[in-house]
Order: C-alpha cells, then structure tokens, then sequence
C-alpha cells in the first residue's frame, strides 16, 4: 500500500464531492469514513510534518464543509421520505373513505 499524500487527501475530497452531487450518499459516507482514517494516519506519520499548517488547516476545513454537505443532503432525503409517506397515507385514507 503506498503513502497517503496531502494531494491524494484532497483528491479523495473532491472524489466525495463528485458522488455526492450524483446522490451516491451512502457511498460518500462510506468514503468519508476511509478518508477520515486516512486523515489520521498521515498526521500521524513523519511525512506530515513536512506539510504547512495552512495546508493542514485547508484539508480539514473542507473534510467538515463535506461532511456538512453530507449531512443536509442526508436531511433533505429523509424530509422527502417522511413527505412521500405523508402523501402515501394520505392518499390510503381518501381512497378508504366512502366514494373514494
């Protein structure tokens, strides 16, 4: 397995980005998870010393826009769910009620 890069860091982000503007949500959640790993493995190696904090502190900014991004669209899936099954019920009783 090859060293995880801070460029390869920020390619995962932009890969995530692009699945989740696919409504790919589960399979960003499960990359997010990885990412994060990966996130802290390399702050943990030697070779990360060697990268600017600016950089750093850019790197986990948008791994939290993401997960922010992340959680609004998970928001906005399950209020069209809960807005179906409304609707769903909705229509079950109209259509059980006489001449419906």
């Amino acid at each position: 397995m090859s060293a995880v890069t801070v460029d390869t860091l920020f390619a995962q982000l932009q890969a995530m980005h692009d699945s989740l503007q696919n409504g790919a949500l589960d399979t960003v959640q499960e990359l997010l998870e990885q990412h994060d790993r990966d996130v802290r493995g390399f702050m943990q190696a030697h070779g990360s010393r060697d990268t600017g904090a600016d950089t750093l502190s850019n790197l986990l900014y948008a791994q939290l826009q993401l997960q922010d991004r992340l959680r609004d669209a998970r928001d906005a899936a399950a209020r069209k769910l809960r807005e179906s099954q409304q609707a769903e019920r909705a229509t079950r009783a109209y259509l059980s009620t006489p001449g419906g």
